[in-house]
């Protein structure tokens, strides 16, 4: 029993709780530390937009039909990849600035499917409002090979007619370089 009131103060009181919530809230080793994502009144209705859904190399195969006649820039990336995670944003952006030139963005996350919670929380936390999709392979070497991948972050550019124009493999992926093919391609 406490017998002093002053320890049942707001803030020690508030102190207890929030003590007690970190040590019933456990550790889970299986999700990589992303941090919850609130987002803002403004962005809800893009939020909607930003879905994952499951893909193998058959669907693959069919999303890349489906966007013939279209640049297209597909970013194979990972939470567990601090280079795939560092360089997002700037696919992100090449969306925004170019999506009304003619290039679709899409998004593969090679994390297990467990994960799919917090690949979505990334995805909304960079307003990455295009197709996203997670594979179904999860990590391991049937994913490099379902999608022909050499390392990660991995990104391939499909020309007009849908061929394969070229890769950026690895986490020495220039930037301006990728963004001068892009601007051929348009």
């Amino acid at each position: 029993m406490i017998q002093d009131s002053r320890l049942l103060s707001r803030p020690n009181w508030l102190a207890i709780v929030v003590l007690l919530m970190f040590a019933t809230a456990g550790c889970s080793g299986s999700q990589p530390a992303v941090p919850e994502v609130a987002v803002p009144a403004e962005q809800a209705e893009e939020r909607v937009n930003i879905t994952l859904e499951p893909i193998d190399a058959e669907r693959y195969a069919e999303v890349l039909a489906r966007h013939r006649g279209k640049v297209v820039l597909v970013d194979f990336w990972a939470l567990w990849c601090p280079p795939c995670v560092a360089k997002f944003p700037h696919v992100v952006e090449l969306h925004e600035r170019l999506a009304s030139l003619g290039l679709v963005v899409l998004s593969v996350s090679l994390d297990e499917p467990e994960d799919a919670d917090a690949v979505l929380r990334f995805l909304v936390d960079k307003r990455a409002a295009f197709e996203n999709y997670h594979s179904l392979y999860g990590v391991g070497s049937a994913v490099f090979e379902a999608f022909d991948l050499e390392a990660v972050p991995h990104i391939k550019l499909y020309d007009r007619q849908g061929e394969l124009h070229r890769t950026f493999s690895g986490s020495a992926i220039e930037l301006a370089e990728l963004e001068r093919v892009i601007a051929e391609l348009l």
